[in-house]
Order: structure tokens, then C-alpha cells, then sequence
């Protein structure tokens, strides 16, 4: 057969030949430089999975570990499986001394989040850690999830869908409020506490704020009426909370404050379950002190079966979700990737966290 018609040589066995001729892991040398890649580990649950651009980002240049948590807690699996960490991405979990200790080559740990509260801030940088976080990944989530709630308990739209899905028609049929000429309290005017108040005004509703630390430039720019907490606690029809969580913000919102609310007063927090004293809050809701709640974050969390608000009808409540859609996990887990990729090449990372660099003391 003339070589011009011979059969074209098969394009899968010869593209099998390649690979096993040049692929590293098939070579005692790419063996031993694989192995030599800084370890990354992956903090997280079985139903929190980190989006799959974080390791698409780091795989060529790390071993990436999936380690698994027991939730916002520490245990021996996790100190046991950090030991060869150069960098920690937490998604769920704690980064403790303990985890520091067990990880003594590690140089930064990169948060999944917002909420640096999940890392110990002053070990870290005793040790020289870097610690950084996706302040903006997920502010709209956490914003759009907020109005939601907002929504949910003014119409009260979880009562009246139990009620018509049980048959109860007529029982259903009750009035519910309106945002428009409301006051809406928020606590807080950050990046989501902005972005909160920009989406209310849409709805004609009157905004004031709390917050020593933003500069007044921003109430101005927004609209929103700069008042103390007190006032914003007596004063509005909605209270939502957008704080970090401190020593300083920690049951910022207990029996005092509860009591200083309007009884037809609803509360909102989508941002740490601590900020708010949950017993006393439980008993607010109890003994109707306040209408309703709306809670996505709480002080032990998964929540407890045996916890008294899950007994209650005028509380709404959420699994910790509200900064976690679709769009804002991809941005988050490529955001901590980019960072911890640019700090084992030796470089700056773009979202350091340094409590020196923030408005407000924590």
C-alpha cells in the first residue's frame, strides 16, 4: 500500500504513549517534586463543599487536603491532618492555637467568609500568619437574603404557607405590613449594612443607622439618618444587624436593649449569632415583648433540636446560608485560592486581614 494511503496511526495510543513518556507522576522525579508541592488544607463539612475553582487554581502548584470538620469546633482529625499545612482555607471550622501548634510550617490561613472570628487573630500574627478573608464576595448575597427575611416576617409569608399547605384557608387570610413609610434600623453601615440600605430606599421606607465608625459622608451619600442605638432601638419598626463579631459587639443586643423595642418591632440578624443574647431574645419573642425575628446565624450553630426558639411561630429561621449562593461561593473560594497562590509564591496577598487597618476596634 502506497504510503499516501496508509492508515493514519491511532491517535488515542499514541496520545496513552505521550502521557506515560512525559506525565510527572509517572516518573520517579515528578514523583519527588509533587511530593515536594507545599500541602494545602481544605477546611470544611460534607454539605459546605468549597466550589471547585479553589483547586483548579492551586492543584499544579500544591497537594491539596480535604479535611473534614465537625462543624464550627476542632477535633483530633482535623490537628492530625494539618500537621504538613504551608496554608489553611476555612470554609467550616475553627484555625485555633491548637491548629497553629499542629502546623508549624504554616504561613497563611485564608477565610472562606467574612467573619474572621473563626481564627485566632492574635496567635496568628504572634506567629506570623498571615490571615485574610473575602470582605466583598458575598456582601450582595448577605444583603439580598436580608430583604428576604426582612420580607418574610412583615407579610408573614412562612405563616401563611404552613397554614395553606394544613388546609386552613381562612386562617391564613390575616393582614400583613408594608415596607414603604416603615423605619428600618440598621445596626451596622459596613459593606453589607451599605448595600442594605440602598436596596431599602427602593422601597420608600425610612433608614437610620448605628454605626460611630463609618464616616458621616456615608449616611449623607445613602440617605440615612445617623442616630445612637438607642433611638434606632426605640424608634424602628425593623432592626437588622450587620456587625462583625468582637469583644465589643458580643450580646450587644440583650434584655435591655430588647426592651427598649417597639412591641410591633421586628429584629433581623444575618450577620453573628453571639451579637444577640438568644435567651433573652427567646424570651422577647415569648412574652411578646417584640413581634418577630428573622435569624440566619446563631450562638451554637448547627442549631440544637432542643433549642426554645424552634418552638415559636413568630421567629423565622435560616441555616447560616445567607452569604451562601451560587455565584457569591465561586467568588469566595476564587478569591482565597488567588490569595493563598500569591503567599507561597512569596508575594502580597490582595485581602489581608489586619485589625490594625480596620474602622473599628476589635
Amino acid at each position: 500500500m502506497p504510503p499516501a494511503l496508509q492508515h493514519p496511526p491511532n491517535r488515542s495510543t499514541h496520545y496513552h504513549i505521550f502521557l506515560e513518556r512525559w506525565t510527572p507522576r509517572h516518573t520517579e522525579r515528578g514523583y519527588l517534586m509533587a511530593k515536594d508541592l507545599p500541602e494545602v488544607a481544605f477546611l470544611t463539612t460534607k454539605d459546605s463543599p468549597i466550589h471547585p475553582v479553589a483547586e483548579s487554581i492551586l492543584k499544579d502548584v500544591s497537594r491539596i487536603k480535604h479535611v473534614s470538620t465537625p462543624g464550627w469546633s476542632l477535633d483530633e482529625n482535623v490537628l492530625r491532618n494539618v500537621a504538613d499545612a504551608k496554608a489553611i482555607l476555612v470554609r467550616v471550622g475553627v484555625v485555633t492555637k491548637e491548629v497553629m501548634e499542629a502546623a508549624p510550617n504554616l504561613r497563611v490561613v485564608a477565610v472562606h467568609g467574612i467573619g474572621v472570628d473563626r481564627v485566632d487573630l492574635e496567635e496568628a500574627s504572634k506567629r506570623g500568619i498571615i490571615v485574610t478573608n473575602t470582605s466583598l464576595a458575598n456582601t450582595v448575597a448577605v444583603a439580598e437574603h436580608t430583604l428576604g427575611l426582612i420580607i418574610c416576617l412583615i407579610k408573614r409569608i412562612p405563616t401563611s404557607d404552613r397554614l395553606v399547605k394544613e388546609g386552613k384557608w381562612k386562617q391564613a387570610q390575616f393582614g400583613g405590613g408594608q415596607l414603604m413609610d416603615m423605619t428600618v434600623g440598621i445596626i451596622g453601615l459596613g459593606n453589607i449594612g451599605t448595600k442594605v440600605a440602598k436596596r431599602l430606599r427602593s422601597f420608600e421606607t425610612k433608614v437610620v443607622s448605628y454605626d460611630p465608625y463609618a464616616p458621616l459622608e456615608r449616611f449623607e451619600e445613602l440617605g440615612v439618618e445617623s442616630v445612637s442605638l438607642e433611638a434606632l432601638l426605640r424608634e424602628s419598626d425593623i432592626v437588622t444587624i450587620h456587625l462583625p463579631l468582637t469583644r465589643f459587639t458580643k450580646h450587644l443586643i440583650k434584655e435591655r436593649e430588647l426592651r427598649t423595642m417597639k412591641k410591633e418591632a421586628s429584629i433581623v440578624n444575618t450577620s453573628r449569632g453571639p451579637i444577640i443574647d438568644e435567651k433573652a431574645l427567646h424570651v422577647a419573642l415569648r412574652d411578646k415583648w417584640i413581634s418577630s425575628a428573622a435569624l440566619d446565624v446563631f450562638e451554637q450553630e448547627p442549631l440544637d433540636q432542643s433549642n426554645p426558639l424552634l418552638k415559636l411561630d413568630n421567629v423565622v429561621l435560616t441555616p447560616h446560608v445567607a452569604g451562601s449562593t451560587n455565584e457569591a461561593n465561586r467568588r469566595m473560594a476564587e478569591t482565597t485560592a488567588k490569595d493563598i497562590l500569591r503567599v507561597l509564591r512569596g508575594e502580597k496577598p490582595v485581602h489581608e486581614y489586619r485589625k490594625e487597618l480596620l474602622p473599628y476596634p476589635v
